[in-house]
């Protein structure tokens, strides 16, 4: 048995391997062991659990601007919900507020993709958004997710930055 507390044994098939580790990846692993996670947030970028304010079910959204068009907003958007209704579709919108204050204000939300529920309850969808010309570099945005059987997941008010 391996006492060395810096190197993890690992079984690969029918052979055993050590592997040094540092101090960092043990300490990732006690805290996944623990039930905890480490957040990789980009600053410019902006995460939000999706809460069930109608139905059932808990998902995520993400937002990830990039600098792939100069002066302009461009961002990849990951939507995923789970343990919602079953072959149900779910308009994904969002209502943007170009105040940049950590308050949505902003009432009008509009359509951007749909996504449909496995016969699991689960479902993603990742799309594109942008190139847009913004009056500002950085808005608040809030996204509400809405289910064809009347399920409504809310995100927090996220404030994104343009790259």
């Amino acid at each position: 048995m391996n006492t060395n507390p810096m190197v993890a044994t690992t079984r690969v098939g029918l052979v055993l391997a050590n592997r040094p580790i540092t101090r960092a990846a043990l300490l990732a692993i006690a805290l996944a062991a623990a039930g905890g996670g480490i957040a990789h947030a980009d600053p410019a970028g902006a995460a939000s659990d999706l809460s069930a304010i109608a139905g059932h079910g808990v998902g995520k959204v993400i937002v990830s601007p990039d600098s792939k068009y100069p002066d302009t907003f461009d961002a990849r958007v990951k939507v995923n919900i789970h343990d919602a209704a079953p072959n149900t579709t779910f308009a994904i919108t969002r209502a943007i507020d170009f105040t940049a204050d950590g308050d949505c204000t902003n009432a009008q939300f509009d359509t951007v993709a749909y996504l449909t529920t496995s016969a699991g309850g689960a479902g993603a969808v990742e799309f594109e958004r942008g190139p847009s010309v913004l009056p500002t570099d950085a808005f608040d945005l809030h996204v509400r997710v809405n289910g064809g059987d009347g399920t409504i997941f809310e995100s927090d008010c996220m404030t994104v930055h343009v790259k």
